[in-house]
C-alpha cells in the first residue's frame, strides 16, 4: 500500500487557493483512480452549522474537491454524511454543502433513505454492519475529514469520519455495545475493513481546537493533507496538532492489523512534514489512562465501578440549554431524560447509566454540556 502523506499549505478559503492545494498535494500523494467510476465523498457533519463555527468540512473545500475528483474522470459523483439526529431528507443547508454538491452538478445523498448491510468478515468486534446503500454503489469511497479534536477519541480524523456511514441515530447504539475507548477504536477499524476507503482529503486550513468535535473553538492551520492511506494520514494530522500517534486509540488498533502500515517509521512526506509544522499550543483534549483489558480483568467490580464514576462527566447548564431533547434522543444509554413542565423543565441525567461517549456533549446545538472532571464526593453522590 501506498505510504505517502503529502501535506501543503493553504492559507484561506478561497476557491482558487483552495483547488491549487488541493490538486498539489494529490498530485505528491498520487492521485486517486477513480477514472469512469461513481465516487462517494464523505464530508464530515456533527450537526449542520455555518462554516465559521469549524465544525463541518468548509463548503469551498468540498467545491475543490467535487472539481478535482471530475477532472481525475469521475463519471458520477456522490456527497453525503449522516449526523447524529439526521432527519429525513437532511440537505445540510447550513454549513453550505447540500447546495455546493448539487451547484458543482453532484448528488446529495441522504443517508436514512435506504440502508444496506455490510458484512466485516476480518472484523475483531464486529462482523456486519448496517450502513447507508450509498456505500455500494459507490466504487470508490472518498473521506473528507475536519481537523478537530474529539473528547471520547481525543482526535478525530480520515479513518473516524466514515462512522457517519452508519444511518442517523442508529449510531448510538454502537456506543452502548463498544463502551470502552479500545472497543470503540476496534469498531472503527473494522468499519474501514469493511468499506476500504480508497483516499482521504483533509480540511485543515481551520481545524478546532479544545472540546471538539462541536463544542471547541476553530484554529487556524492552513494546511490541506492527502493520501490514499487512511492511516498514514490521520498519524501525521495527530503529530501536527501535537499528539503522539499511537496515544490515539484508533490509530493503535489500525496499527495493530498491520493492513495500511507496519511500522510509523514507513510513511513519506513527498512536501511538508509533521515534525516541522508542529503547533506546540494547540489546545488538545488531555489524554488519560483507561487502563489495558489486562487490568480490567484483574481489578475487582469494585475497583473498576470507582474508576468509571471518577471519569469525566457530562454537565447542564440550564442557563443556556434549550430543553431541545436532542441530547435525550441521541443517547444510547438512556442515561438522560427531559422532565418538568415550564420553567422546571431540564434535562436530568442519571450518572450510574451514563457511559460517558460525550455524544450528548457533540451533538448540543448551544453548547449547553460541557465535560468537567468529577470529584470524590460527586462520585459517589
Amino acid at each position: 500500500m501506498n505510504t505517502q502523506v503529502a501535506i501543503t499549505r493553504c492559507e484561506a478559503y478561497e476557491p482558487s487557493l483552495v483547488y491549487a492545494a488541493l490538486r498539489l498535494a494529490v498530485e505528491a500523494a498520487a492521485p486517486p483512480n477513480v477514472r469512469g467510476k461513481t465516487v462517494l465523498l464523505k464530508p464530515n457533519i456533527v450537526f449542520d452549522s455555518p462554516p465559521e463555527k469549524a465544525i463541518a468540512t468548509h463548503p469551498v473545500f468540498l467545491e475543490a474537491v467535487i472539481r478535482l475528483v471530475r477532472e481525475l474522470g469521475a463519471s458520477r459523483i456522490l456527497v453525503g454524511d449522516s449526523p447524529g439526529l439526521q432527519k429525513p431528507n437532511f440537505t445540510a443547508k447550513l454549513s453550505g454543502l447540500g447546495d455546493t454538491a448539487k451547484r458543482m452538478g453532484a448528488e446529495w445523498v441522504d443517508f436514512t433513505r435506504e440502508k444496506t448491510d455490510i458484512p466485516c468478515p476480518d472484523g475483531r468486534v464486529a462482523k456486519q454492519f448496517t450502513l447507508t446503500a450509498a456505500v455500494k454503489e459507490a466504487d470508490c469511497i472518498i473521506s473528507l475529514p475536519k481537523l478537530k479534536t474529539h473528547q471520547l477519541m481525543y482526535y478525530t480524523g480520515a479513518m473516524k469520519n466514515l462512522f457517519g456511514l452508519i444511518p442517523s441515530v442508529a449510531k448510538s447504539p454502537m456506543h452502548v455495545r463498544y463502551p470502552s475507548r479500545e472497543a470503540f477504536a476496534a469498531m472503527i477499524v473494522d468499519l474501514n475493513t469493511a468499506v476500504k476507503p480508497q483516499y482521504a482529503l483533509m480540511d485543515a486550513i481551520v481545524g478546532m481546537e479544545g472540546p471538539g468535535p462541536s463544542s471547541g473553538d476553530p484554529r487556524h492551520i492552513g494546511l490541506i493533507l492527502a493520501s490514499s492511506n487512511l492511516l498514514a494520514l490521520d498519524v501525521a494530522a495527530s503529530e501536527i496538532v501535537g499528539y503522539p500517534p499511537l496515544e490515539i486509540p484508533v490509530t493503535r488498533e489500525a496499527l495493530s492489523r498491520g493492513i495500511w502500515l507496519n511500522s510509523l517509521s514507513e510513511i513519506q512526506y513527498p512536501l511538508l512534514t509533521p515534525v516541522e509544522l508542529r503547533i506546540p499550543d494547540f489546545k488538545k483534549i488531555p489524554l488519560k489512562k483507561t487502563g489495558s483489558q489486562l487490568s480490567d480483568f484483574i481489578l475487582p467490580r469494585f475497583f473498576r465501578k470507582f474508576r468509571e464514576r471518577l471519569t469525566p462527566r457530562p454537565e447542564i447548564d440550564p442557563s443556556i440549554c434549550l430543553r431541545c431533547g436532542d441530547c435525550t434522543r441521541i443517547c444510547g444509554s438512556k442515561a438522560m431524560t427531559l422532565s418538568g413542565e415550564g420553567p422546571a423543565r431540564q434535562v436530568r441525567i442519571d450518572y450510574n447509566t451514563c457511559i460517558r461517549c460525550y455524544c450528548c456533549h457533540e451533538i448540543c446545538p448551544v453548547k449547553a454540556i460541557d465535560i468537567k472532571r468529577v470529584t470524590l464526593r460527586e462520585a459517589f453522590q
